[in-house]
């Protein structure tokens, strides 16, 4: 990129011709155009030279510092565009990530409800199975009570009948051995 007065710095007015001086002959029409726009030619415009000239060593350094200084600045400034850039694109990232987040944790909860309330209906299945089971143990029990109920009746009644019998059999033999011992006393007495 080459360089001209309005690249450098200078913030005025820039005549562009064919020469590499101001032709003399542009000048009145110049002035007249800026008295136009209320400006004084002679103190408000400068002319300059933009012939080749041959510069020093210590302006060649003073331009090369000038010229490094400003692409520090440039530099500077990228960074600083890029610096904040960054920092945007970072908060769009987290803007999103955060987005995401949130919506990741709504459907968390939502399937979390969902299985919840899956739990309660499979609690109250369970409950109903086991009241079921628990109601059909009890009739069981029940039935094994009438049974074993049943079973001490019988039982009962054939331990009576048994006893009955044997009552009947000592009694048989009380009244045997009753009868034996008169006889044995009678004997014992009408011998004498």
């Amino acid at each position: 990129r080459g360089a001209n007065d309005a690249w450098v710095g200078y913030g005025g007015v820039v005549v562009y011709t064919r020469d590499s001086v101001l032709p003399t002959e542009l000048i009145p029409r110049l002035k007249e155009a800026a008295k136009k726009v209320n400006f004084d030619w002679d103190k408000d415009f400068t002319i300059t030279d933009n012939t080749c000239t041959e510069i020093s060593e210590g302006e060649r350094i003073m331009l090369r510092e000038q010229f490094a200084g400003k692409a520090v600045i440039q530099s500077e400034e990228q960074l600083q565009a890029a610096a904040v850039r960054a920092r945007g694109n970072v908060v769009s990232t987290v803007k999103t990530d955060v987005e995401s987040a949130e919506k990741a944790l709504e459907y968390l909860e939502k399937r979390a409800v969902d299985f919840e309330n899956e739990i309660v209906k499979d609690v109250v299945i369970v409950e109903k199975e086991i009241v079921k089971d628990v109601v059909a143990v009890e009739k069981e029990i029940v039935n094994f009570e009438n049974e074993i109920v049943k079973d001490v009746v019988i039982v009962e009644k054939e331990i009576v009948k048994d006893v009955v019998a044997v009552e009947k059999e000592i009694v048989k033999d009380v009244v045997k051995v009753e009868e034996e011992i008169v006889k044995d006393v009678k004997g014992i007495f009408q011998k004498k």
